[in-house]
């Protein structure tokens, strides 16, 4: 059988009226909110330490992460300075370039003028060598066999000749320069 709630207010010393119902609610939620605040009390030093903890954490992550910044920074920089020289040497290179196309690898006349002199002094050596030495004495000094020195003597007595009878008429007239007659130039294997 089913009690009714007086019967069971009745037994339990508590009546349920309107006034007891709001106390039993206030002391609960006064015991709720006591809990609480000593579960919080208690959580303090955890939540304490966990945001210490957070804190260094993204302390050594800052600290961490400045020198990956640094080195990204440096590397951007060198970059940009290896790019810029490229641009600079490749510029640079480019004018060379096309100063030796508009040059190109002529002689300049003093130039023409030295090499025609050495080709006959080079001549006259090997001529005078040839005359107090063979050809085979003069093939090892040349580096070349004895048939060829006696052909390099041969042409340099060639040469010397024809440079003779193109110098004497230069050599009446005062603005040409000596040896500028030496139009063939003497073979010699070096």
């Amino acid at each position: 059988m089913a009690t009714s709630s007086t019967s069971a207010a009745r037994r339990s010393l508590r009546p349920h009226t309107a006034p007891n119902v709001r106390e039993n609610l206030r002391r609960e939620r006064e015991r709720v909110l006591a809990r609480q605040a000593e579960l919080e009390k208690l959580a303090a030093p955890i939540n304490d330490a966990a945001a210490k903890l957070t804190k260094l954490d993204a302390v050594v992550e800052s600290r961490a992460a400045t020198p990956r910044r640094k080195i990204e920074q440096l590397e951007k920089a060198r970059d940009r300075r290896i790019a810029k020289i490229q641009q600079e040497y490749a510029a640079k290179i480019e004018a060379v370039k096309a100063e030796a196309e508009s040059a190109g690898v002529h002689l300049t006349p003093e130039e023409q003028a030295q090499e025609s002199s050495l080709l006959r002094e080079y001549a006259l050596a090997i001529v005078e060598f040839g005359k107090n030495a063979s050809a085979g004495e003069l093939a090892p000094l040349l580096g070349v066999s004895a048939r060829e020195a006696k052909k390099i003597i041969e042409q340099a007595k060639s040469d010397l000749d024809t440079s003779d009878v193109a110098a004497s008429p230069a050599a009446s007239a005062p603005t040409s320069a000596p040896g500028a007659g030496d139009a063939q130039p003497v073979t010699a294997a070096s």
